[in-house]
């Protein structure tokens, strides 16, 4: 048995001398696997701050998944071998026949997976962590996001709107509310060059992001 479990030794548990801890059947006790959080779930909910953590995690849950695979494996293999170890004999019949039990063939073992890179698990998200990760202005990841245009759109006119009534200088410095990654952030927008530098920045990447 102890080559069956050589495979899974990094997810057992350990006695002191770095020996596998075995039950009364010969077979390894599973560790504590980690918490393995839906990435689909929480890029959903824009939570993508620590999104290459989760990441991370993820790929080795895979692993630890395919662990418990082959301890059920171990445990069916286990289960094969004593029925096999314990075959009754061949019996003959009133009419001259014999009656053989054959033996149970053996399981096999799940192939392990390779370990992912951070890269390949977020693959699949990668479009839309893009469009919440959005641009960096002052310090803060501005989402691509429809309501952070229509709120541009909204202090566009604004200003205009101030412009027409030459009040434009008691318009800055003003505060824009930005879907960033992180939730709602505060983004101090000082004068008519920040903003229309911002502004600029913001819909040249949403204009790449959407061709």
């Amino acid at each position: 048995m102890t080559n069956n479990i050589t495979p899974i030794l990094d997810f057992i548990v350990l006695d002191e001398n770095e020996a596998p801890v075995l039950n009364e059947q010969g077979l390894p006790t599973l560790a504590q696997g980690p918490i393995v959080n839906d990435l689909s779930q929480l890029i959903a909910k824009g939570k993508v701050e620590h999104i290459e953590k989760f990441a991370e995690i993820a790929a080795q849950g895979e692993q630890w998944q395919w662990a418990r695979s082959y301890y059920e494996y171990l445990v069916e293999l286990n289960q094969v071998n004593e029925f096999n170890a314990n075959l009754p004999e061949p019996m003959a019949n009133e009419d001259g026949t014999i009656t053989t039990v054959e033996p149970r063939p053996e399981p096999a073992a799940p192939e392990r997976p390779a370990v992912q890179t951070v890269d390949q698990v977020l693959a699949p998200y990668q479009r839309k962590i893009d469009k919440l990760c959005g641009i960096k202005f002052k310090g803060i990841n501005i989402s691509l996001s429809e309501t952070n245009q229509n709120g541009l759109s909204a202090l566009k006119s604004a200003l205009e709107l101030a412009k027409e009534f030459n009040v434009e200088e008691q318009f800055f410095p003003i505060n824009f509310n930005a879907e960033t990654c992180k939730g709602v952030e505060v983004l101090e927008l000082l004068n008519e060059t920040e903003f229309k530098q911002f502004g600029l920045d913001f819909i040249l990447a949403r204009k790449a992001f959407f061709s």
